[in-house]
């Protein structure tokens, strides 16, 4: 929850430190634009933890609300939730233009991309170059995937990363650990799986799969907009 909640915490006190030390130097259009993203900041830190609570919650009994997930406003969710820190690495994210149609929950899906995306931010190269995508695979299942590149893995380092409490190098603690391991959980209990594949000096590509969704009638294709 902590990692979760740092980044847009940190958006918030950013900006409120500029507002209070250097209000007189900025226009009326410049702080409201401040103001409304320590509020949009504050919006979405209340999401997180009501969706972090809902994981919690369902870890015993009860039914989730699995629907056709609609990628292109989940994306959207992330451009916010990640903004700043794509921005200050000048980081590149490219992403299909077409989703394959899969089932799920979207809070957690979410949940497994910013993890996923902020960890590729972190430990990709300099600048970092993220690149999305998703394809149908044999057994009804759609398989999501974020690669990074970064430095890569050895095989015994990614037998070790969806371990809770893992650190696998010190400059990684922060990303690689309990956030894979929550994401793990999050996608078996979505009825899919987790998997990492990498090469020392080839990047990592970590990855995710959900039921594909069924196609509604009279649509024709499994790739919805």
């Amino acid at each position: 929850v902590a990692h979760d909640l740092k980044s847009p915490l940190t958006s918030i006190i950013g900006y409120a430190e500029l507002l209070i030390n250097n209000a007189d130097l900025f226009s009326d259009d410049e702080i409201k634009k401040f103001l409304a993203t320590i509020m949009q900041m504050g919006y979405k830190m209340t999401r997180i933890v009501n969706d972090l609570l809902m994981l919690a919650s369902v870890r015993a009994e009860g039914e989730l609300p699995i629907e056709p997930l609609d990628m292109n406003l989940i994306m959207v969710d992330l451009n916010i939730r990640l903004g700043q820190a794509i921005a200050s690495s000048r980081a590149t994210i490219k992403r299909p233009e077409r989703w394959p149609a899969a089932l799920g929950y979207a809070p957690w899906v979410e949940e497994v991309l910013a993890n996923y995306l902020s960890n590729a931010i972190k430990y990709g190269g300099e600048p970092p170059c993220v690149a999305l995508g998703a394809e149908l695979i044999e057994g009804g299942m759609v398989r999501f995937w974020v690669h990074d590149n970064g430095p890569g893995l050895s095989a015994e380092e990614q037998a070790q990363l969806f371990t809770p409490f893992t650190r696998l190098r010190r400059r990684r603690a922060e990303g690689h650990g309990l956030g894979l391991s929550i994401a793990q959980r999050i996608v078996a209990r979505l009825g899919g799986a987790v998997g990492v594949e990498s090469q020392p000096g080839q990047g990592c590509r970590f990855f995710f799969t959900l039921p594909v969704a069924p196609i509604e009638s009279g649509d024709s294709s499994p790739h919805p907009p």
